[in-house]
């Protein structure tokens, strides 16, 4: 199943792509974070977020109740200073503890010990995943390691820097569009302008 969902994949990005706008900022879930997202980006570094948060398969996600949980999602930044880096959480508790997470939005150096063992992992054994005309990403199925996982992440190199996206094994679909997405995005920076809102292309609820 997952084989064939990643088949027809570059198909709907490539429909999704058509429709994208030049210009986008990330989801406005993430909006009163963004001074806290620029003050604590390294210099020289680009954080790219995706222009809407997905999950579950629309508006019947989550007992109907998908709108109700996008609307309480808690933001915490985890910046790191060795090696530099910055990890973006959405959470549904104040404690940002595990049971709360719901996904994670990193970038980080293309040097780091644990980044080059974690992304050569995602090369040899994940998913190739075409994102852009010239941008490949790999897709690691948690449901596939051993032991298996409860998130599966999505990893890519751009702007010289590694990108990941990582949410629970049956967000599979949802880390895809949102990777593509962020990849199209303009990345936020340590001087970041503040941009206006465009209406949002994709509607989580029809």
């Amino acid at each position: 199943m997952l084989y064939r969902n990643l088949l027809t994949l570059p198909v709907v990005l490539a429909v999704l792509g058509s429709t994208l706008p030049a210009v986008a900022i990330p989801s406005e879930i993430f909006t009163s974070q963004l001074p806290e997202i620029q003050q604590n980006l390294p210099l020289g570094y680009g954080m790219r977020l995706p222009d809407q948060i997905r999950l579950g398969n629309g508006s019947d996600a989550y007992g109907g109740k998908l709108r109700d949980l996008l609307s309480k999602l808690i933001v915490r930044l985890f910046p790191s200073t060795t090696p530099r880096g910055l990890t973006v959480g959405l959470f549904t508790c104040e404690t940002a503890a595990q049971p709360c997470l719901v996904g994670t939005f990193s970038v980080d150096s293309p040097d780091a010990v644990s980044t080059v063992h974690e992304f050569s992992k995602h090369k040899t054994t994940g998913n190739v995943i075409s994102l852009s005309k010239d941008i490949q990403g790999y897709f690691l199925d948690g449901s596939l390691q051993n032991p298996q996982l409860p998130f599966s992440s999505l990893m890519w190199r751009q702007d010289g820097l590694i990108h990941t996206i990582s949410f629970p094994v049956k967000e599979r679909q949802n880390i895809l569009l949102m990777g593509y997405s962020m990849v199209h995005q303009p990345p936020i920076r340590h001087t970041y302008a503040k941009l206006k809102r465009l209406d949002p292309v994709f509607s989580l609820v029809k």
